[in-house]
């Protein structure tokens, strides 16, 4: 079962919707990796109001969980999108590194745990993001995959814009909770699927120390994801 004495050491923040299929693979994944560290972590995940067999999944994972494993469960009251429900994760989540982690796991919880390494590691770090470009072999660089070659199109406009981010659009990342906390008073509510592309017009105005580093992207997408929807949200963010 559950502890709820000790703080856990870091938090994984998740987004569901239509993604039942990946979450007995992805809880399988977490523990197995985390069974060579002595870490008790904390995963919330946050699901869409419709969402009901990704909850009733979770809650069954809540009664299985080790005594180094923390899940909690967030339903949205409304569908609230992405980004928005990661915000709400974020601020639920109690630990003191915070993770946004990708439950198709397109990225191995290998780089996931060198964001974390980095985060812990350097006392002056703030923000510690993945970036996709300059991984050996990177899928990200050549893949015919919707998804990549609409997040290629729209990173080279949006760095036009925000020159000091490498890759706008990668969503995997981590920062500590005292910088989530200095970062968190967006004006109003998040749209669309790219938490980022909020976070670092944050960042900047904080003047909060970030760092990138290499990350894999298989290209493996959450059927969560609108590409029609969110290549809509993209072109108005590139304009406005």
């Amino acid at each position: 079962m559950e502890s709820s004495v000790s703080t856990p050491h870091c938090s994984f923040v998740i987004y569901l919707d239509k993604d039942a299929a990946i979450i007995g693979p992805f809880l399988q994944d977490l523990r197995s990796f985390f069974q060579k560290f002595p870490l008790h972590y904390e995963l919330v995940a946050v699901t869409e109001k419709k969402a009901s067999e990704c909850a009733q999944q979770l809650e069954q994972a809540q009664k299985e969980s080790g005594e180094r494993e923390q899940i909690v469960l967030l339903q949205n009251t409304r569908h609230l999108g992405r980004a928005e429900s990661l915000r709400q994760g974020l601020n639920k989540a109690t630990g003191n590194y915070l993770i946004l982690a990708d439950p198709a796991t397109a990225t191995p919880l290998g780089d996931l745990f060198k964001i974390l390494q980095n985060l812990m590691s350097e006392p002056t770090l703030d923000i510690c993001w993945g970036q996709r470009l300059s991984k050996k072999d990177s899928p990200f660089l050549t893949s015919n995959s919707r998804r990549h070659r609409l997040e290629r199109l729209f990173n080279g406009i949006l760095h036009e814009r925000e020159k000091h981010v490498a890759d706008p659009l990668c969503e995997i990342g981590g920062l500590k909770k005292e910088a989530w906390l200095r970062v968190n008073n967006f004006p109003a509510a998040l749209k669309g699927w790219y938490f980022h592309l909020h976070l670092q017009k944050q960042i900047a105005k904080a003047g909060l120390k970030k760092t990138e580093i290499p990350i894999y992207d298989s290209g493996k997408t959450s059927a969560s994801y609108s590409y029609w929807r969110e290549r809509w949200h993209l072109l108005r963010q590139s304009i406005f």
